[in-house]
Formats: C-alpha cells, structure tokens, sequence
C-alpha cells in the first residue's frame, strides 16, 4: 500500500514535522521529517506573552499533559521549562521542549519550504512572524496560512509577494471572492471535500489546492491521497511524510517556479 507514488512536484509536507513517528513541532519530528527526505513542513506559530513566535498547535496545553497552561498567557521562558515529548514516548522524546519558530528555521535553513499556520487570537502574530522569517532571509521559502483570514489580510498588508495559503473546510465556491481580492497562492481544504470540477474552480483563482485532514486507518488515510490525487490536487500535509514518494523523474523544484519571491528584510 505504501509509499504511494506521486507526481513530480506533488506537494509531500511533514505535518508538524513527521508526527506519525515524534511529538509533534517538536525538533526531534522536523529533525526526523529531514531525515526521511522531506523537503516541504507545516508548523504551527503562536505569540507568547512575552512576544516570541513559537511553535505550538493548541492554544491550551492539556493535551500535552499540561492542564490549564494557555500560550498566550505564559512567556517563553515558561513554556521552555515544560517537558513537550513525555506526552507521546517518555522513554523516545522525554523532555523535548517546545521550540521558537526562529530555532527551527536557524536549524533547518533553506533544507525545507515552510508551511507555516497562523493560530491563535493575537493581532500581532502576523508581524511577528514575518519578522522571524524576513529575519531568517527565508520568505522564499515560506507559504503563510491560516484558518482565521484576519491574519492573513495582516500579512498581505505587510507584504505583497508574501505567499499565503487559506485553510477552508472544503471549496465552495464562496471562498473565491476573498481569495481573488487577497492574492493568495493556496486553498486549503479538507482533503474529504476536494474533487476534480472544485479544483478546477479553485484554480481560476489560485495557483495551488493543497489539502489538510489525512486521518484515519491506514486505508482510510491511503483513500484520501488518492482523491486528493484524482482531483488534481497540488500537495497534503501528512503526518507520515514516508507514505508518500515522488515519481521516478523526481521532483520539480516548486521554490523556482513559486513566483520568484527574494529575501526581504521586514520592512519590505
């Protein structure tokens, strides 16, 4: 059943690193993610109360074995403290701490094109996000996306080459409008909704449709690569980034063909 070959250039992105296999936005799962050959990651970036942009889904840490812990409300320092691995593997990723979007792209470089989501309610995270990047020299190498269209609007105000990427619950047609009128380089949907005639919608308007939601048994999961696949789709993120291999021609380097996008300091 696996590894599911893909088309050159399908997007393969390690979802928050290769969390099938580590704690998720953790660097042991990017640092794994690299080690299987992906070249593409999504993570997800919120504000801390002291202002650092890190790496974290939930906005509350229960999940992570830390009740009533929320992002927003502690400090960098704080969060670092907290053991962030236990959680999925004591004895594998005891202790990984939680990490700040400029570690991972200091560690990583220019080995990954980022897919990084914008969560949370703070107004500043769009600034301070592109900040980190525009920092890192690696807004070319960043698609920006977000469920909440605020931080979007956000980030296309701070700069108009930025690629940004709309996370959707399918593709109906009334996301277009918006879509159109932001300039953005993606629709994300969930992979369950997508087919061929919405793609082909989407595309009058954007350049890519990149699903989300690969969950399920092994069967279930293959099931969705292959709609996805089907629909002419562009890329998933997956939590099992060795599921999937390019085709034997080997992939095309989207980075080049993306738009052109150089390194930018924050002022634009």
């Amino acid at each position: 059943m696996f590894p599911i070959v893909v088309p050159p250039g399908f997007r393969i992105v390690a979802h928050r690193g290769a969390s099938g296999y580590a704690p998720e936005n953790t660097l042991a799962a990017f640092d794994l993610a690299r080690q299987m050959g992906a070249t593409e990651v999504e993570t997800d970036v919120q504000l801390t109360r002291d202002g650092v942009v890190v790496l974290c889904h939930d906005l509350q840490l229960d999940r992570f074995g830390w009740p009533d812990r929320r992002v927003a409300d502690s400090t960098f320092g704080e969060l670092r403290g907290l053991d962030m691995g236990s959680w999925f593997s004591p004895y594998l990723y005891g202790g990984e701490a939680i990490v700040s979007l400029a570690e991972l792209l200091a560690r990583h470089g220019e080995a990954f094109t980022y897919h990084v989501e914008l969560k949370g309610p703070s107004a500043d995270l769009a600034r301070a996000t592109y900040s980190v990047v525009c920092g890192a020299a690696l807004l070319h190498r960043c698609i920006f996306t977000s469920f909440d269209l605020a931080h979007l609007e956000r980030l296309r105000a701070l700069d108009g080459r930025a690629r940004l990427g709309w996370l959707v619950p399918d593709l109906d047609a009334g996301w277009c409008p918006r879509a159109a009128e932001l300039k953005l380089f993606q629709l994300c949907p969930a992979a369950a909704t997508v087919d061929p005639a919405a793609v082909e919608r989407a595309r009058q308007v954007v350049a890519e449709v990149r699903a989300w939601g690969l969950s399920g048994s092994r069967q279930q999961v293959a099931a969705l690569i292959r709609q996805v696949l089907a629909a002419g789709g562009d890329g998933v993120t997956i939590d099992w980034p060795d599921w999937l291999t390019p085709g034997s021609r080997g992939r095309r380097d989207r980075l080049a063909g993306d738009g052109g996008i150089a390194a930018a300091s924050p002022d634009g």
